[in-house]
């Protein structure tokens, strides 16, 4: 069973060292719908449109939840172990601190969230919470999602003979304290990736008598019920498959070689190989994949090579960020509701590129127009870098809910507010501990739609 409830002592654990952050009185708050006009412009009573920040401390299991709209501290959390990353829920509801080496992944509710009234969507905001639900398996590792799941990707050890495993959960379950998500059951480890589709999963294949840990296959899993039958495995091979993504139509699955490329139509899945262009020599390969529901493109990593890929047109251009010599990423991600990619690097600059996928669509084939455009580059210190802590490094939450990228700095310990509107720094925070991840939790506000 993946899933685990907390334990007595770890309650009692947990209940003394959080004595000092303030009483356990859960605080609901309910708003009423918001008409178009009002643009977000609540009372202090009203629910936060700018979300919630979740702060993990370096060397460290405790986590705190800071409120945006002021910068207040809301509350910490202390969790089994050091969180090795943090991620977000589909609905960002959830903070999931992922526990790699101890092999469990824990849960904070950031306390905003929306239901579904039939006319209208409900807003809703309370206090921040440590809840129940906790995942256990070897290994948790590569967290994707969709707009509605989360796939977390368990690697199992080759060393205990722990097989890897997928579990798939929703908001839902998490809220609810669910054992009935389903889970696809590996016969052997393997440092792979997975895609939610619905009822259905894409997730890799590692053949058993492979030197490497990395999967060379991809295959489609159809749920049934509590677990996952497999459908099909793509005869396309994917040699140290790394990285994966999803959009609307379309899985995206780096390889040494290229990049495997499956569309989806209703229950058919068709797969093609996207080969690598001439700007990825020697070693170089796509490694990482980012996508988004309402993009055209995936953005492909090689390095610090960026390259825009556009599934359905079998193209993949490299795309001009104007890097910094010396530099390497450290975060990157679609912003401000998908109009804009942001690229932060180990020099303490942050990237802003336009996305303008929305005037590449399938009636604009041929076009010479890149899909990503420079717009700025903000310099987020000017301290020097090279007085970075060991271990550390700039790291980057992107809001859903606005234009706003937040920064963590660990070289003065400070949280950055970069606006990606007006390309600057518009808010600096001191914070009392050494930073380490961060991620944002709230409402998101639709992406734009781009053309298909």
């Amino acid at each position: 069973m993946l899933q685990t409830k907390l334990s007595l002592a770890a309650l009692l654990i947990g209940t003394s060292l959080l004595s000092a952050c303030g009483d356990s009185t859960t605080n609901i708050v309910e708003k009423d719908p918001i008409p178009v006009e009002d643009d977000h412009d609540h009372g202090h009573d009203d629910v936060s449109a700018a979300g919630r920040l979740v702060i993990s401390a370096k060397d460290s299991n405790l986590l705190s939840v800071y409120e945006l709209s002021d910068g207040s501290l809301l509350d910490s959390f202390a969790v089994a172990d050091i969180p090795s990353a943090l991620a977000a829920s589909p609905a960002h509801r959830y903070a999931l601190a992922i526990q790699r080496t101890t092999d469990r992944v824990e849960f904070i509710d950031g306390g905003l969230y929306q239901e579904d009234h039939v006319d209208h969507l409900h807003d809703y905001q309370q206090d921040p919470e440590l809840v129940s639900f906790v995942l256990s398996n070897s290994r948790p590792t590569h967290i994707t999602a969709s707009d509605s799941q989360l796939a977390v990707f368990f690697d199992g050890d080759a060393a205990s003979s722990t097989p890897a495993a997928v579990a798939v959960i929703t908001d839902a379950d998490i809220t609810t304290d669910s054992n009935g998500y389903p889970v696809l059951n590996y016969s052997l480890n393997m440092h792979g990736a997975a895609q939610p589709r619905g009822d259905y999963l894409l997730s890799t294949v590692r053949d058993a008598n492979s030197a490497t840990t990395l999967p060379d296959k991809v295959a489609v899993y159809e749920q049934h019920g509590d677990h996952y039958h497999e459908e099909l495995v793509f005869d396309e091979l994917c040699p140290g498959l790394h990285g994966s993504a999803q959009n609307e139509h379309f899985i995206s699955f780096g390889c040494t070689d290229g990049v495997l490329l499956i569309e989806q139509e209703g229950t058919t899945f068709t797969a093609s190989k996207l080969a690598n262009t001439a700007d990825i020599t020697g070693t170089m390969r796509i490694g990482t994949l980012v996508g988004d529901m309402h993009a055209e493109h995936f953005v492909g990593f090689a390095g610090t090579s960026v390259f825009a890929i556009h599934a359905h047109d079998g193209e993949m251009d490299l795309i001009d960020w104007q890097a910094t010599q010396g530099a390497t990423l450290t975060g990157y991600g679609f912003a401000d509701k998908g109009s804009k990619f942001v690229l932060l690097d180990s020099l303490g600059y942050l990237t802003i590129l336009h996305y303008l996928g929305h005037e590449h669509g399938h009636g604009h084939e041929g076009t010479d127009e890149a899909a990503f455009e420079f717009a700025a580059k903000v310099q987020l210190t000017t301290a020097d870098v090279s007085t970075m802590p060991q271990g550390s490094r700039f790291e980057l939450a992107i809001s859903a809910s606005d234009d706003k990228v937040y920064v963590i700095n660990p070289i003065d310990q400070t949280l950055l507010t970069v606006d990606t509107a007006d390309a600057e720094v518009v808010a600096t925070k001191q914070l009392n501990f050494m930073p380490h991840k961060l991620v944002w939790l709230g409402i998101a506000e639709p992406a734009e739609a781009h053309n298909h």
